[in-house]
């Protein structure tokens, strides 16, 4: 149990988990609230009562926030304070988006970044995956990207089927089998974490993103034989084109 900032992630992972209200003590004025999460039958109906027995006054309003509103009216930006949640399994997560945030500034404006090269979506994705936590995934895409949601089920299915994990010796040898010399990765090649998709350089291919700048933290590419010297674990996208 620990507070934890408030973020869009953690407000879609308490939905998530039947959280429907968050509360606090501190009023509407104050910065940096504490929250706590709450789950109500009817959230018109706890409104109301609360109007009605005085606990809502003008300018003494303690702080309030009603998880869906705040989803679908509030920027990332714009949260503020900290809240309490009784398994932290989203902290790991977090730490990666504040830790690419200082290398893309604005990884929480969605009209910066397009689809392909959102730097949380990817991180979220890369979790989802790993974890089986797909609803987060799916839930962040439907709020951000709802156009694109149905190829990300579809896309989502396919490769949890797919998906492999190997260790060195394994991945030597399935490298080895399909004559693979170099794997993109989605977030950074460095990363323990990073899923590996075979990489095939097409004559009518395109690259419109800096794979081989060093200061990208997603979408990196590298040799088989220097990425076999900087890890012993391989999650790896096996699809083949």
């Amino acid at each position: 149990m620990k507070f934890v900032p408030l973020s869009q992630l953690i407000l879609l992972d308490l939905k998530r988990s039947g959280y429907n209200i968050l509360t606090s003590k501190n009023t509407v004025e104050d910065e940096n609230p504490t929250w706590y999460p709450l789950t109500v039958a009817d959230v018109n109906d706890y409104l109301l009562s609360l109007e009605c027995e005085g606990i809502i006054f003008p300018m003494q309003e303690s702080a309030l926030l009603v998880i869906e509103d705040a989803l679908n009216h509030i920027d990332e930006v714009q949260l503020q304070g900290e809240v309490f949640i009784e398994i932290n399994h989203l902290q790991e997560l977090q730490d990666k988006i504040n830790f690419y945030g200082k290398r893309y500034t604005c990884i929480s404006d969605r009209e910066y970044y397009d689809f392909a090269f959102d730097p949380k979506r990817v991180l979220v994705r890369n979790y989802a995956l790993r974890t089986g936590n797909h609803l987060l995934y799916l839930a962040y895409i439907s709020l951000n990207y709802n156009n694109h949601l149905l190829d990300e089920i579809q896309d989502l299915e396919d490769l949890t089927v797919s998906l492999i994990c190997l260790d060195q010796d394994q991945a030597r040898d399935w490298f080895k089998t399909y004559e693979i010399t170099m794997v993109q990765s989605d977030i950074s090649i460095y990363d323990k974490d990073a899923i590996l998709t075979v990489f095939l350089l097409k004559k009518d291919l395109q690259i419109t993103i800096p794979l081989e700048d060093k200061d990208e933290l997603i979408y990196n590419l590298m040799q088989i034989e220097d990425l076999l010297q900087i890890r012993d674990l391989f999650w790896i996208d096996p699809r083949i084109d």
